[in-house]
């Protein structure tokens, strides 16, 4: 919107960004996006050996590797790739005893 006041309009980026309530800084902010294909492709090599290893094991092992990724970022990527392990949710019968058993009253 400030970058459309500034061409239209012709006025200055310190009239336009404060109309539009927006700092200087992030008008002139640029994204400096890093490649993660080395990244992707280690994590999915390792799911694939291992694969009963979860997101806290391949971090470990991307550490020893030498990548200095935050678990943040490591996380993120591993989500996207679709390596999330698959949560046991409980047991159906054991789930039916403790509803017909909930009923009844203890004495």
């Amino acid at each position: 919107m400030a970058s459309w006041m500034v061409s239209n309009y012709r006025i200055s980026v310190q009239r336009a960004c404060p109309c539009v309530r927006l700092p200087k800084s992030m008008y002139y902010y640029i994204h400096h996006r890093r490649d993660e294909s080395l990244l992707k492709m280690r994590i999915n090599e390792i799911a694939q050996t291992r694969v009963r290893y979860g997101f806290e094991r391949i971090f470990v092992l991307l550490r020893r590797e030498g990548f200095l990724d935050n678990h943040k970022r490591i996380y993120r990527i591993y989500k996207a790739c679709g390596l999330n392990l698959r949560t046991k949710g409980p047991d159906v019968a054991e789930v039916r005893h403790i509803v017909w058993n909930g009923w009844r009253l203890k004495q």
